[in-house]
């Protein structure tokens, strides 16, 4: 559809940009400046037909918007206009920013020098550090999405996700004045399939990949997509193969792309901090040469969402004072001697070091063994190094050997009794092993070494409340909500809270601290699945089913809104909705046992004893191989019903 008329009475349109599953971009003018100025218009077509829920999806927009407008006005940030809502429809205006997408560049196919990948990190981490003091992610980054200003040479960056749209371009359509390769974003873009990556990480990936493509001058389609299985193993290999750069930039540009959590850098002032500290400083580039031939458009948005993280606070510069220090012969000859014994101990450190080093970058690229057996040649030289055990622990954990990390986190503890984070991380060794009393006593222990841990108050709340502790757990997600500084812990903390008060039947308190959670992270679709649990549990079983497909539609990817809206619908009769909903949660886990169990009865209920049995077999099954007897016990129970029933009928 071509728009004709002014949007609000006030954008005038041009001509289209790009086209997509939900969204359609356009380039228009505003008749609100006085000079008449270009625009970018995005139009969002939201797959939703309930007025509550069209309602609750503007006024999310709005509030995704007006955290952007809290930033205040950034020459490396787009400037967002307006949005306006009409019927079904939303819009979302920002500045047209004159320049060239950087796909344009990388489309040159020429690889880069270190120097001019290093700053290109530097000025896009920095545009990305501004945002994440703020508070947000992106989470729409690739190289249609970093604009160069046609006049001043700088990056700006430009549309941030609103709402996931994973559709790709139709044929034929345009973006940035070239034609659309599908699926051709899909390459930076790893949070639609691979939750492993934190909001504030998946960005860190984006620029990564881009780096890497950039470093090697590599196309779209040659770059290694996150799905194969030596993802990193192939990067590796590229970077080592197709570009100059020196180790330590490879590196941090592994650990950037990297699917492994425990890997990943926090924040983009951390990687600025990594390249500061191991990559030699780049000279700035004039702008002449940042200047590639501009194509016609600025970039469109891909798939929209914007997520929020809380700000974090810069870090210190660290001043180094330098004395000189006169010395008598006397003491110049004692200081020698203690030189000699402290330059005999420098290899070994220098040696332990370099193999803490090696075991990361063979971890990063999945070589699991290999980085054991240089933290074991480390543990060797230094065996009371905490930070080599726990990073052992973690491994062993991996590799299937749980007593072993378990007994890696005691000697640290054992060798520095004071550090809470060891503590904190047997104690989620200890849980994940069903040892819930002993999780409890470590993360009592990193409570007493650190009183305003937020993550051990709330892992203590989740260890009371599996034990049935809920008034325990109760007073562990207070205590979490009280001292967090964060919007994400403290909206984790009344997520819990929240299902605590309601396992103690105190449902709209409860359902007062899951709408906190929902305000904190508005786009986190666990939050609006808690809460449709609650209203589910009060009998609005409406306005649960709205929450869960809320859930659904900001992550589409997840089993267990579907689950539950199945068994809402259930509870209204609706049983073809409840049907599709538990095959859904089947398809997307297919070990899930309760989808099993509640779609074999809703096939009994149906009449269809052949498929409900089949299902109530898996249920048995799998419960049994995760030693749950009581839901082994019902399961059989329920069986043998059918098999009874079914024995009538011949």
């Amino acid at each position: 559809m071509v728009v004709k008329r002014l949007i609000d009475g006030r954008f005038q349109f041009i001509r289209v940009v790009s086209t997509k599953a939900y969204t359609k971009t356009y380039l228009m003018t505003d008749h609100g400046s006085a000079a008449k100025a270009k625009c970018i218009v995005k139009h969002l077509q939201l797959p939703a037909h309930n007025t509550i829920t069209l309602k609750f999806l503007n006024d999310l927009l709005a509030k995704r918007v007006n955290l952007l407008k809290r930033m205040g006005d950034h020459e490396a940030i787009a400037k967002n206009l307006s949005t306006v809502q009409e019927g079904q429809d939303f819009y979302w205006v920002r500045d047209y920013v004159v320049g060239h997408p950087l796909m344009a560049e990388l489309a040159e196919g020429k690889p880069r020098v270190e120097a001019e990948v290093q700053r290109f990190l530097v000025e896009s981490l920095g545009i990305v550090d501004i945002i994440q003091r703020h508070g947000i992610a992106h989470q729409n980054l690739h190289p249609n999405n970093l604009i160069r200003h046609r006049d001043r040479g700088h990056l700006v960056l430009v549309d941030f996700g609103l709402i996931q749209d994973t559709g790709t371009p139709e044929p034929g359509s345009v973006t940035n004045g070239s034609s659309a390769i599908p699926n051709a974003e899909s390459a930076y873009l790893p949070q639609v399939k691979n939750r492993q990556y934190t909001r504030f990480a998946a960005d860190h990936f984006a620029l990564g990949m881009i780096a890497v493509q950039m470093a090697t001058g590599l196309s779209n389609e040659a770059i290694p997509r996150l799905g194969q299985n030596d993802f990193l193993a192939q990067i590796k290999l590229q970077l080592d193969e197709c570009s100059t750069l020196g180790s330590p930039l490879k590196d941090i540009l592994i650990k950037m792309v990297s699917p492994q959590p425990e890997a990943q850098y926090h924040q983009a002032k951390d990687i600025l901090l990594a390249l500061a500290e191991r990559v030699a400083p780049a000279d700035p580039a004039p702008l002449a040469e940042l200047a590639s031939p501009p194509t016609p458009e600025n970039g469109a948005m891909d798939s929209e969402r914007l997520s929020v993280m809380p700000p974090a606070p810069p870090r210190p510069a660290r001043a180094f004072n330098r004395r000189r220090v006169w010395l008598g012969a006397g003491a110049a000859l004692a200081l020698l001697a203690v030189a000699g014994v402290f330059l005999l101990r420098i290899p070994q450190r220098m040696t332990v070091n370099g193999l803490l080093e090696q075991a990361e970058a063979a971890k990063q690229v999945g070589q699991k063994n290999d980085a054991l057996n240089y933290l074991n040649q480390a543990l060797d030289l230094k065996p009371d190094y905490g930070s080599a055990l726990a990073q052992r622990s973690a491994l062993l954990w991996e590799n299937g050997q749980p007593e072993e990390a378990l007994q890696d986190l005691t000697n640290a503890i054992q060798n520095d009794p004071t550090t809470a984070t060891w503590y904190y991380q047997r104690g989620n060794l200890r849980f994940r092993l069903g040892d819930l009393q002993g999780a409890i006593a470590d993360y009592s222990d990193a409570l007493e070494h650190e009183a305003a841990y937020v993550d051990a108050h709330i892992n203590r709340g989740n260890a009371r409340a599996e034990l049935g502790d809920e008034a325990g757990a109760l007073q562990d997600y207070t205590a979490a909500i009280n001292l967090a500084k964060d919007p994400e812990s403290k909206a984790d903390a009344y997520l819990n809270r929240c299902l605590s008060l309601s396992n103690l039947e105190d449902h709209a308190a409860a359902l007062n601290d899951c709408t906190e959670a929902v305000n904190l992270r508005p786009n986190n679709s666990l939050a609006y699945e808690n809460r449709g649990l609650v209203k589910r549990r009060l009998n609005d079983f409406q306005g649960a089913i709205q929450d869960f497909t809320i859930a659904i539609q900001i992550n589409a990817g997840s089993p267990e809104p579907y689950y539950n809206r199945g068994l809402t619908r259930q509870d209204l009769g609706d049983f073809a909705g409840a049907m599709a909903d538990f095959n859904q949660t089947i398809q997307l886990n297919p070990s899930h046992p309760f989808a099993y169990y509640d779609r074999g009865l809703l096939h009994a209920e149906l009449g269809d004893l052949e498929r409900a049995i089949a299902d109530l077999e898996t249920v048995a099954s799998a419960c049994l191989d995760v030693s749950r007897l009581g839901c082994f016990d019902d399961a059989k129970y329920q069986l043998e019903k059918l098999r009874a029933d079914q024995a009538e009928e011949l």
